[in-house]
């Protein structure tokens, strides 16, 4: 990923700007034969700031015409190009805020066709080689070239595949150009492409192996290729020719190739903030310790792994290399707070293509947020809070609602400091509970969602929706849980060693989802839709003196009542039930016992005629008496 930080110096009286990218992403990958389901993952950690709100939105398609032309939205750079359909495709966006001085910069998505993109690790070739094809700027030229402000959101509305998409790519480098260095994945159910965008007009992608993983910093990494095989490898015309007329071309190592496109183009070796992170991510995911990263001139950038799983990814995300010895300090991680969001992309070829895809995401840095899955080929609209707009922090903004916990577990940019211990060490523990059974379940909700697409096919789309929706606001109310527990624990000098939450508190299936009303035809009357229930209720539990507590509710819509439930046992085997009614939301419970620790849950109810329809029971808060 490149960015711009604007610096400003004083030089010989003048005030410039000059312009310091920050290079901490990191993509990674790794195929089918490698992971233990048999599905292909990549994704990247977009590092850059912790505090740059992030997005997440679907695209609506648009009617363009015959011959229209692609531009720059916000008005951030220049490019433009042609738009190869008429009427481009929806697809999601992960992106900055709009108002955010430095563009839109759309991260990653997926379209409709089941297309997927991960846009970009930023990269540089050598000084000796960028002046003899150099990048078209973007900001300045009448025309700009492309670059990651519109690199996936040119592909996403157009491509109908993933070689498509970089033949669209490729073709509007050869053409336009390209504003900068990018290392960047297009894949589809079929296959994953890494394309490396080297100078102005020169590039090379390759088909990724089934059979090998990778970890790409932020540099050049694809080595040796043939030209002639087109199946695989998809390269700039003069890709050989430009190296060889200006002395930097190096032949392929292996004796067979055309060239080795990394020593050609950005010379020996990797930088140690970039051989950090393929050591750190090689010895994750396989055992092996790779020291030799240091010392090579060129390493391929493949290797083996078994059994990898979304859990393994996840920590990958936000690995700070625990169980390691660099000797040194380190000054970049894959995993840190500067992460403004993470994802994979997780592919089963066997299932249809609207389903082939699961977009795992986490808003801000996985060290202290969590992956969310969406089916991104069929969503029409996302949670509320995913796409509020919010530079400043935001409870009603999904990014802020995660990026808050890290705030209170963080003292240092490393994340390093007691708080990680004493507050940190909660937070994780559940994050892994999560994981470990949001995977399991998503094996069950592919099964109802394929039962879907055999059986209902047309409203496939409603149920991912509305299944992503609920997720998501669902997964945000653990993460406010959470963050009014530290700040109990922060408020009473105590530790938060372990959460109140389980992952028995966690749903994730289609009955989360309020089945569609049938349509009336000739023959058949209109058949209501099951009542829905009432929304998860929220809580808030607060001791206070002569030993009562305080429970607190927050109005949820189309509710006509309340059930508040307490007891001394966090199964509550034996409990109390008190209700509440929509007047006032507010229960002191009395006559409770000193020294010790009640839970309370609550939920909502509505009516459907006499007949209550309860809400789920809200997650579960714990207060200690302490006189």
């Amino acid at each position: 990923m490149k960015k711009l930080m604007l610096t400003m110096l004083s030089v010989v009286g003048m005030m410039l700007f000059v312009a310091l990218p920050a290079k901490a992403c990191t993509s990674y990958y790794v195929g089918k034969d490698c992971t233990k389901d048999g599905t292909t993952m990549y994704g990247r950690t977009e590092d850059y700031s912790p505090k740059k709100d992030k997005v997440y939105k679907v695209i609506q398609p648009k009617k363009v015409g015959k011959n229209a032309t692609f531009k720059d939205e916000t008005g951030a750079t220049t490019f433009q190009a042609p738009i190869k359909v008429e009427t481009t495709y929806r697809y999601t966006i992960c992106h900055d805020s709009e108002g955010a001085e430095d563009g839109y910069f759309g991260e990653f998505g997926t379209n409709t066709k089941g297309v997927s993109m991960s846009a970009t690790t930023s990269a540089s070739v050598a000084k000796t080689v960028g002046k003899f094809d150099p990048y078209i700027d973007a900001y300045e030229s009448k025309v700009g070239g492309i670059t990651e402000e519109n690199l996936a959101d040119y592909v996403l509305c157009q491509a109908s595949s993933a070689r498509e998409g970089v033949e669209l790519l490729a073709d509007v480098i050869d053409t336009v150009g390209a504003g900068e260095g990018d290392g960047l994945f297009i894949a589809d159910q079929n296959e994953v492409w890494y394309f490396e965008i080297l100078t102005g007009h020169n590039y090379c992608a390759i088909k990724m192996p089934s059979d090998k993983a990778a970890i790409i910093p932020n540099c050049f990494v694809i080595g040796d290729v043939d030209l002639s095989d087109k199946a695989n490898v998809v390269a700039s015309p003069n890709l050989v020719k430009l190296a060889k007329n200006n002395g930097f071309y190096v032949a392929a190592q292996d004796g067979k190739g055309d060239i080795n496109v990394k020593l050609s183009y950005s010379g020996k070796g990797y930088a140690a903030h970039n051989a950090d992170r393929i050591r750190g991510g090689q010895y994750l995911l396989s055992g092996q310790d790779n020291t030799g990263i240091y010392d090579a001139d060129y390493q391929d950038p493949f290797f083996t792994c078994k059994n990898v799983t979304v859990e393994k990814m996840y920590e990958l995300a936000g690995y700070r290399y625990e169980g390691m010895n660099f000797g040194r300090n380190i000054s970049y991680r894959i995993g840190s707070r500067r992460t403004a969001e993470a994802h994979i992309f997780q592919i089963n070829s066997s299932m249809p293509t609207e389903l082939a895809t699961v977009q795992w995401f986490s808003m801000a840095s996985p060290d202290y947020s969590t992956f969310v899955p969406f089916y991104g080929a069929l969503l029409t609209d996302v949670s509320k809070a995913y796409k509020t707009e919010a530079q400043q922090p935001n409870s009603r903004a999904a990014y802020w609602i995660f990026r808050n916990i890290g705030y209170l577990c963080e003292e240092t940019n490393d994340g390093d400091g007691p708080n990680r211990e004493n507050y940190g060490k909660g937070v994780k523990q559940f994050y892994k509970a999560y994981m470990t059974k949001m995977e399991e379940l998503q094996k069950n909700v592919n099964a109802q969602m394929l039962n879907v697409y055999k059986n209902d096919k047309k409203n496939l789309e409603y149920y991912a929706t509305k299944l992503g929706i609920a997720i998501g606001n669902e997964t945000m109310d653990f993460a406010k849980a959470m963050y009014m527990d530290i700040q109990t624990c922060k408020t009473n000098g105590t530790k938060y060693e372990t959460s109140s939450l389980s992952a028995d508190d966690i749903e994730y299936d289609l009955s989360m989802v309020t089945a569609p009303a049938k349509k009336a035809d000739d023959t058949k009357p209109v058949t209501p839709a099951k009542p829905s229930a009432p929304a998860r209720v929220q809580v808030r539990a607060k001791a206070l003196k002569g030993k009562k507590v305080k429970v607190s509710l927050k109005k949820t819509a189309e509710a006509k009542g309340y059930e508040i439930v307490y007891s001394t046992n966090v199964n509550f085997t034996k409990k109390t039930t008190k209700k509440i009614s929509t007047k006032n939301l507010t229960k002191t419970i009395k006559k409770l016992k000193k020294k010790k620790t009640y839970y309370i849950k609550a939920r909502a109810y509505k009516l459907d005629g006499k007949t209550k329809v309860y809400g789920r029971w809200s997650l579960i808060r714990k207060v200690t008496i302490k006189k």
